[in-house]
C-alpha cells in the first residue's frame, strides 16, 4: 500500500527529532554519519556503479526508516527499551545512591602500601565504576578527577597518568558482569545471549586490566615513584561498614549465573539497592534522585536510522565484498582490515552506535571467511571500544588530557601504549576461541594461564622493565614471549615460556655481576 501523507510528514519529524536529541545528548558525530547514510539512500543512484544503488521514492524510505522495524524502531531501540532500561536503571540507581563511592574507598584501601598507588587506584576505580557506567569519557571524568592529580602528586609524568585513567576507564565496558550497553546489543545480534557474552568476555578483559596494572606497576619501580598520602586512605573500619554496598552486584551476577531473564536480574538487583539504600542517610533515596531522566534512547533511535539505511540500500553487503576481495584468502589481512574500520567508524562516536555500525558491516565479513559467530561480534566490539583510546579521535584519552592538563595526542598515543594487550587478544580469540572461554576446561584454564603469563611478559617489554631495566634485546625477548603464550598452542607457549626464562635469567645475571639491585631510573 502507498504510504500516507501522513505518516510521510510523521517519518521524517522523528528522525529529525531523533537527530536532535541525538546532537543534544552526544554531539555531532553520529548525526554526522546518519545524516550521510540518509542522502545515500535519496541520491545514491546517481554515484558511480561501484556504490549506487537502483534508487528508491520518498514513499519507499520512510515506510522503511519509520513505519518498519528496521529503522527507528529497529533492534537497537528495542534493546535499549528493555534490557539495556533495565542495566541503565541499576548503574543509575547505585550511583545516584551513593552506594558506587564504596569502589573508590576499596581501591585506595587495597593499594595503600603499593608504590605507585594512585595509578593502580584508577585501575580498580575504574574498572569497578566503569562496569557499570557503560561510558568511557563518563568514566575519566567521574574518577580521573580524584585519581589524575594524586598520580602526578607522586611523581607520574602527567601524560602518562592521564593515559592510565582512559585506558582503565575504557576498559571497564569490557569488564563483566555488567561491561556496557554494546555488549546487550552484541547479545541480541549475534544471538549468543547475555550470559555467553559475559563469559566470552571475562578473560580478555583479566588480561586486558593486568598488563596494565604490571605496565604501571613497572612504571612506578622504574622510577621509584611515590605511595598514597595516608590521609587520603579511608579506614578499614569504614571500608567494612560500607562492604554491603557491594551486595547489589553480588545479587546480579548471581542471578545471571542462574540463568534467569536479563531484564528480570536487573530490575531486582535495582530493587536490592533501593532496599539496602534505606539503611544509612546518605545512601538514601530522594524525590529528585529517584526521577533523574535517561537518554540512551536517543542514540540507539539513531543507531536504528543507520542500519535501516544500511539494509535498504545494500551498501553493507557491497563493503562485506569489497574488502572480502582485497584480503582474499588470508584470514589475517581481513582482520586487520577489519580493525581499521572498526577506528575510523568509531571516531567520536558513542561506543553501543559505534558498535552497531561495525556489527552491521564488519562481523558479517569475518562470519563469511569462518569465524563462529560470537567470536566475530566480539572482536569488532573489541575494535569499536578500543577506538577511545586510538589516535587521531581518541575520546576517553581526551578527556584524560584535559584533567592532567597534558597534551591530547600524546596522552593518546601513551593510552594505545598501554592497552596493548587488548589490540593482540582480538587476533588471538579468532584463531584460538579458547581465550573467548569456548572449549574444555583443560583448554580454556591452559588458554588463560599461558595468556597472563604473556600480558606480564608485553607490560615488562613495553616499559623496558621486568626485574630490571631492560636492555633492547630483552624487550624484544619480552615481547615475543608475550605474543607467543597470548596465542594457545602447546609449541607458542613453550617457546614463549623459554624466552621468558632466558629474559629473567639475563637480568637476574646483570644484577648479581654490578653486586646490587639497578639505581633506580
Amino acid at each position: 500500500d502507498e504510504v500516507s501523507t501522513s505518516a510521510k510528514f510523521f517519518g521524517c519529524v522523528t528522525v529529525l527529532l531523533v537527530f536532535e536529541i541525538t546532537r543534544r545528548t552526544t554531539g555531532w558525530a553520529l548525526v554526522i554519519v546518519s545524516g550521510i547514510l540518509v542522502l545515500y539512500t535519496f541520491f545514491g543512484d546517481m554515484l558511480p556503479r561501484a556504490v549506487k544503488h537502483t534508487g528508491f521514492d520518498f514513499g519507499t524510505i520512510v515506510e522503511h526508516l519509520f513505519l518498519l522495524n528496521e529503522g527507528v524502531y529497529g533492534i537497537p531501540i528495542g534493546t535499549a527499551t528493555s534490557t539495556l532500561f533495565g542495566f541503565i536503571m541499576f548503574g543509575t540507581f547505585l550511583e545516584k545512591s551513593g552506594m558506587s563511592s564504596i569502589f573508590m574507598d576499596l581501591a585506595c584501601y587495597l593499594t595503600r602500601n603499593s608504590q605507585g598507588g594512585p595509578a593502580k587506584v584508577a585501575i580498580f576505580a575504574s574498572a569497578l565504576f566503569g562496569t557499570i557506567s557503560g561510558s568511557a569519557s563518563a568514566n575519566v571524568y567521574g574518577t580521573g578527577i580524584f585519581t589524575i592529580p594524586l598520580m602526578k602528586k607522586v611523581g607520574y609524568r602527567a601524560p602518562f597518568a592521564g593515559a592510565v585513567e582512559a585506558v582503565a576507564s575504557t576498559g571497564g565496558q569490557l569488564m563483566p558482569p555488567v561491561m556496557g550497553t554494546a555488549a546487550f546489543l552484541m547479545a541480541d545480534l549475534s544471538g549468543a545471549g547475555y550470559l555467553a557474552v559475559a563469559k566470552a568476555a571475562l578473560i580478555p578483559a583479566i588480561l586486558y586490566y593486568l598488563s596494565l596494572l604490571f605496565m604501571i606497576h613497572f612504571e612506578a619501580v622504574k622510577y621509584n615513584l611515590g605511595k598514597l598520602d595516608p590521609e587520603m586512605v579511608p579506614s578499614g573500619k569504614s571500608i567494612l561498614r560500607r562492604l554491603y554496598y557491594l551486595l547489589p552486584i553480588g545479587v546480579l551476577i548471581a542471578l545471571l549465573a542462574m540463568g534467569r531473564n536479563v531484564v528480570f536480574c536487573a530490575n531486582v538487583a535495582t530493587l536490592s539497592i533501593i532496599i539496602l539504600g534505606m539503611f544509612r542517610k546518605e545512601t538514601r533515596f530522594t524525590f529528585r534522585s529517584f526521577i533523574e531522566a535517561l537518554m540512551v534512547s536517543a542514540c540507539c533511535a539513531a543507531s536504528g536510522v543507520i542500519v535501516g539505511t544500511l539494509s535498504l540500500t545494500g551498501i553493507g553487503y557491497k563493503f562485506i565484498n569489497l574488502i572480502t576481495i582485497l584480503a582474499g584468502d588470508s584470514m589475517l589481512l581481513l582482520m586487520v582490515m577489519l580493525m581499521l574500520t572498526s577506528f575510523v567508524l568509531g571516531m567520536g562516536v558513542p561506543t553501543t552506535p559505534a558498535y552497531i555500525v561495525v556489527a552491521t558491516l564488519g562481523a558479517p565479513a569475518l562470519i563469511k571467511a569462518g569465524a563462529p559467530v560470537l567470536v566475530s561480534h566480539m572482536f569488532v566490539f573489541y575494535y569499536a571500544i578500543l577506538s577511545f583510546i586510538t589516535p587521531p579521535v581518541c575520546v576517553a584519552a581526551f578527556a584524560g588530557a584535559a584533567i592532567a592538563e597534558s597534551k591530547a595526542m600524546e596522552t593518546g598515543f601513551i593510552a594505545m601504549k598501554l592497552g596493548i594487550v587488548a589490540f593482540i587478544v582480538p587476533y588471538m580469540f579468532v584463531f584460538e576461541p579458547a581465550l573467548l572461554s569456548i572449549g574444555s576446561t583443560g583448554e580454556i584454564l591452559w588458554a588463560a594461564t599461558s595468556a597472563i603469563v604473556g600480558a606480564i611478559a608485553i607490560a615488562g617489554g613495553m616499559q623496558g622493565y621486568l626485574l630490571a631495566n631492560a636492555t633492547i634485546l630483552e624487550r624484544i625477548m619480552l615481547l615475543a614471549s608475550g605474543v607467543s603464550c597470548i596465542y594457545p598452542g602447546l609449541y607458542t607457549d613453550m617457546l614463549g615460556f623459554a624466552l621468558l626464562a632466558l629474559t629473567i635469567a639475563l637480568q637476574l645475571f646483570r644484577r648479581r655481576s654490578s653486586g646490587a639491585r639497578p639505581q633506580q631510573a
